[in-house]
């Protein structure tokens, strides 16, 4: 190991030189207070004189600096050597522990990575995956999707517990959403089947009211078996041919007959007030 020597270290004595040269400013100032004029020969040789003077001066301050400050640099130096030494020296003691650190802190660290893996995979299955599962479902579906969402516990996520919280944040908003498109979509789907049966059966009516309100076409001849004709007691009337008798006496002709059963069974007439003359 370096030692470090014992040095003189300077006192404020030594800089008196510096102090003389201090104390000479005073009268250079004065000496040369003025610049000669260096076209006239004797301006440029006074003034060449000056510049040679003070050039002196300048430089043997310098040099007096350098002197002084000797010593205190090579003490900078061995101090800055001797230190370097002993950091190299105890880095050699120290690299082992360091060593020893890192390879236990990267098996943690690679420990930290797979449990980190296998939890943000379990997210996934348990969370995410909700997503495609809704995929095709009907609104009742999804609902249930909700529920299922909300009630479970991201508690045991440890290490991406806020990862976990903000995930099923963002799946049970997207089910809220899917849920909300699928119902409006069922909805308009029942009132489409809806206005369907509601057509259809309004053709159903319209036909029904034609076929009656259509004169007998020529009957082909055929063969006709002889039979005696049935009582009219026997042949029963049908609730719409009922309807039509009432209506026809309450004093309605039979097209407005016809047209007030169309609208009742349309669902657009409830009752009917009729005001005879």
């Amino acid at each position: 190991m370096s030692e470090l020597k014992a040095i003189s270290i300077p006192r404020a004595g030594d800089i008196t030189e510096l102090s003389e040269i201090d104390a000479k400013l005073a009268e250079l100032r004065e000496t040369y207070a003025v610049v000669p004029d260096f076209d006239t020969k004797e301006g440029y040789e006074e003034g060449k004189k000056a510049i040679g003077e003070l050039t002196s001066l300048r430089t043997g301050t310098d040099k007096a600096r350098l002197a002084i400050t000797k010593p205190h640099r090579d003490f900078v130096k061995q101090v800055n050597d001797f230190s370097s030494s002993l950091v190299k020296e105890v880095e050699t003691i120290e690299q082992p522990f360091r060593d020893a650190k890192k390879e236990v802190d990267d098996r943690k660290e690679r420990e930290k990575e797979a449990r980190i893996a296998k939890l943000r995979d379990r997210l996934n299955k348990e969370i995410t995956a909700l997503l495609d599962t809704a995929v095709g479902l009907d609104s009742d579906g999804i609902a249930g999707l909700v529920e299922m969402a909300e009630a479970i516990d991201v508690s045991n996520y440890f290490d991406i517990t806020k990862e976990a919280e903000d995930e099923k944040a963002r799946v049970i908003h997207r089910l809220r959403e899917m849920h909300s498109t699928v119902l409006k979509d069922e909805m308009l789907a029942e009132e489409r089947e809806e206005l369907r049966r509601e057509r259809e059966e309004l053709e159903r009516l319209r036909a029904q009211v034609a076929a009656q309100a259509a004169p007998a076409a020529e009957p082909k001849p055929v063969a006709v078996p002889t039979l005696s004709p049935a009582p009219v007691e026997q042949i029963e009337a049908t609730p719409y041919d009922e309807a039509l008798e009432d209506l026809a006496a309450a004093g309605l002709g039979y097209t407005e007959a016809v047209a007030i059963l169309a609208a009742i069974q349309e669902g657009n007439v409830r009752h009917i007030t009729y005001k005879g003359e």
